[in-house]
């Protein structure tokens, strides 16, 4: 993922393996010494053998590792999917100390299917769950279910739909 190790086309991969399918590792190429990229978003001047991913290089618009989205964040060592969910987070914990709302959970499961098991009770499909990244109850103590989404997948979408179908809960997109 940085200069000096392994790296992917995407720059996403991590020891060898890629995250967004963009084929095998390649080696980074290794760049002279001082070599500064201007992030596009922020206009800082970055090392690049710190602050960029190989793939970034590659782009015409390169981002610093501040600015560029979707990726993992552990802030806190709280481990959440993206920086989008975990700001949405610190808002709801905001919330919930001031009192505006209660009982907030975070990465709740759903369970849409129940496991097929034949007649012997050999698992023959495996469940079907949907997690949640938060639920809460408003001030009037009515249910919220969010989603911190950056893109909508098709699994997403269907599994959106049997929790409307099965569970009579409208997942809210944040």
């Amino acid at each position: 993922m940085f200069f000096g190790k392994r790296s992917s086309p995407c720059g996403d991969c991590v020891d060898g393996y890629c995250t967004m399918n963009c084929g095998p590792a390649i080696q980074a190429p290794k760049l002279p010494e001082g070599f500064k990229v201007i992030c596009s978003v922020c206009g800082d001047a970055l090392d690049a053998k710190t602050q960029f991913s190989a793939g970034q290089l590659k782009k015409k618009h390169p981002r610093c590792r501040a600015c560029a989205p979707n990726k993992f964040s552990n802030q806190k060592g709280t481990g959440r999917a993206s920086n989008k969910e975990s700001r949405r987070a610190q808002h709801l914990q905001t919330l919930q100390a001031a009192g505006l709302i209660s009982n907030l959970r975070e990465q709740v499961d759903y369970e849409l299917l129940p496991a097929q098991l034949d007649e012997a009770g050999k698992v023959i499909e495996r469940a079907c769950s949907y997690r949640a990244d938060f639920t809460y109850n408003d001030d009037r103590g009515i249910l919220h279910v969010e989603d911190a989404k950056g893109m909508r997948t098709d699994v997403y979408r269907v599994k959106k739909k049997l929790m409307l179908w099965f569970h009579k809960i409208r997942i809210e997109e944040v």
